[in-house]
């Protein structure tokens, strides 16, 4: 599959236009902004989709009401991000989590089970414009 160039105006116009519900094609897009294109953003482009999409009024009925955008939402909330320090069968690894009800996620589907957290730290991340 090719892959294609685009700047944040137009990242942030297509994520507007993907807010759910909506069909399966514009919600797998919306799944993508959490757990790919997350990684491959500054902390500044997250910092910037996060402050764009909360101006927008679709955007704060949809928290109100749709999973994945209370996802969304709980990935690039700036204040939401923490580095957890886990002990998995004698390996010691630290992982850039966010919190969504008493759980530490790594992305929208998998979260890092109680029993193998050693520490839990705030992440404050600086803005890049």
């Amino acid at each position: 599959m090719s892959t294609f160039q685009i700047d944040f105006f137009e990242l942030a116009f297509l994520a507007e236009a993907c807010i759910p519900p909506r069909p399966i094609a514009r919600a797998m897009f919306w799944q993508s902004l959490t757990d790919k294109y997350w990684y491959e953003m500054t902390e500044g482009e997250r910092i910037h989709l996060f402050e764009w999409m909360w101006k927008n009024g679709v955007y704060e009925d949809s928290l109100e009401k749709e999973e994945d955008t209370q996802v969304f939402h709980a990935r690039f909330d700036p204040d939401n991000q923490y580095m957890v320090k886990t002990n998995y069968e004698g390996k010691e690894e630290e992982r850039r989590t966010f919190k969504m009800g008493d759980r530490y996620y790594i992305d929208s589907k998998s979260f890092i089970s109680e029993e193998y957290i050693i520490s839990v730290e705030k992440f404050i991340p600086k803005r890049e414009y």
